[in-house]
């Protein structure tokens, strides 16, 4: 028989409100479950070289991500710079992506993925590509008729980099290895989104990496007409251990229907030390917080290291 105390403790439980965390493994579906209790605190991961790495990169108020794979095939998903109203001259592919890829060792790229053609994302690219063999290029073909991206195409075929078009349904088109397997959301494969808000941050490339039990899911500056495509059509097949927030943590992205089909561990945000766009906005912050996501940023981390065996993975940082 259940006490007077069980029955009053068992009313409480009920009834009292449930933490974001809590709330969010509440929400997760079937095939949503392998993504919960896999990650791990530094001091209990043994890494080797068979782990697979991703460095989300800190390039200021842009995005670059660098991911190596335990067979060492490489690949950067944007290489960060400055807006080009700005008129910045700091070049975060000459200042900070080379001397790390030097660091690391890394001689050649196998992939170089543009998400989409805007500044903060590209910016960087020239640098890589004029010290470093670049084996394929890849973008989502769309072209805002940007004069910055049509310079980047010339140098890529001057660089005898091989070119590809990469769209929803193509990730066959990446090989990172047999223990890495990549999924493209978008953009859609027939047609491209126009008339919206951004039509270059809607077409950005949304990248999903997975290891044995372990995903990413890569935005680029996917806004909330990208986001609700994939939310519809993919619903639970979006579902990540570790989200590249989109659009540097904008309002008019990582939107609540999004969130809950990805319902992330881990909520990376790319973005500059006090940058003039309010980025992240306290909005987006919070239905982040809201699908119990632990959430971390370039400006305060600088340069997140994850690494994964397949079954757990891990997060340092550089700060």
């Amino acid at each position: 028989m259940i006490s007077f105390l069980q029955k009053i403790l068992l009313t409480l439980f009920i009834l009292l409100p449930a933490s974001p965390a809590l709330r969010a493994a509440g929400q997760r579906g079937v095939g949503q479950d392998a993504l919960l209790a896999r990650r791990v605190p530094p001091a209990r991961y043994q890494k080797t070289e068979n782990d697979l790495l991703v460095v989300f990169l800190d390039v200021g108020q842009g995005n670059a991500v660098l991911i190596v794979s335990p067979e060492g095939k490489t690949l950067l998903y944007d290489a960060g710079g400055t807006p080009e109203w700005m008129g910045s001259s700091w070049d975060p592919g000459a200042r900070v992506i080379v001397p790390y890829l030097d660091e690391l060792e890394i001689n050649e790229l196998d992939y170089m993925l543009m998400s989409h053609s805007h500044s903060d994302h590209i910016g960087g690219m020239p640098a890589i590509l004029n010290n470093f063999k670049v084996k394929t290029f890849l973008d989502p073909g769309f072209d805002p008729d940007s004069g910055l991206y049509a310079d980047l195409l010339n140098l890529v075929r001057a660089r005898g980099s091989d070119y590809m078009v990469i769209r929803e349904g193509d990730g066959h088109k990446i090989d990172l290895g047999k223990s890495v397997k990549v999924e493209i959301f978008s953009p859609p494969a027939d047609f491209y989104f126009r008339g919206t808000n951004s039509d270059s941050n809607n077409n950005s490339v949304l990248m999903k990496v997975i290891c044995g039990d372990v995903s990413f899911l890569l935005t680029g500056d996917l806004e909330e007409r990208g986001e609700l495509y994939a939310a519809r059509k993919y619903r639970s097949q979006l579902a990540s251990n570790i989200l590249q927030v989109g659009h540097h943590g904008s309002a008019t992205s990582s939107s609540k229907p999004f969130l809950e089909q990805v319902l992330p561990e881990v909520a990376l945000i790319p973005v500059g030390d006090r940058n003039t766009f309010g980025h992240p906005r306290a909005e987006a912050l919070n239905r982040i917080e809201s699908v119990g996501a632990e959430i971390y940023r370039t400006d305060y981390d600088g340069h997140v290291l994850v690494y994964t065996d397949g079954k757990t993975f891990v997060v340092e940082t550089e700060r």
